[in-house]
């Protein structure tokens, strides 16, 4: 299975399992954007993702974990497992701390000075796409 597949079907079993139809989630995109995005014919930016999972009600993170676990055969178990010891290695090696990213061990850490954008959809133009190979 690719990675576009996997998360056709992993948006489209969400969405049902979340009783939601096309159109709620038209809140943020198209319906047609999400029914090419189910029949994988499109692939979701990261912008897309992120906005997606707010009608969901679902972490990103989580859209993409489980996606990659359907793709993969991979336990969710051992994404995560895998993912904690890489930022675990990422905090020992000093990535975390020069992003200002808080490994949550001390005191949080002040965040880089990024305007946060009141409305999380961003124009085409200045999306990237997330493309998953396939």
């Amino acid at each position: 299975m690719t990675l576009k597949i996997a998360f056709a079907a992993v948006l489209k079993a969400m969405r049902a399992g979340k009783g939601l139809t096309q159109r709620n989630l038209a809140e943020v995109s198209s319906r047609t954007y999400v029914s090419k995005l189910e029949r994988a014919q499109s692939s979701p930016t990261l912008e897309m993702i992120t906005a997606l999972s707010g009608p969901l009600r679902l972490n990103p993170l989580t859209l993409v974990a489980v996606t990659l676990c359907a793709e993969s055969g991979q336990s969710v178990g051992d994404l995560l497992l895998r993912t904690q010891e890489e930022l675990a290695n990422l905090a020992q090696e000093g990535v975390l701390k020069k992003l200002m990213i808080s490994t949550g061990d001390k005191s949080p850490m002040p965040r880089p000075s990024i305007q946060p954008s009141s409305n999380r959809s961003v124009p085409n133009s200045q999306q990237v796409e997330f493309c998953f190979a396939d």
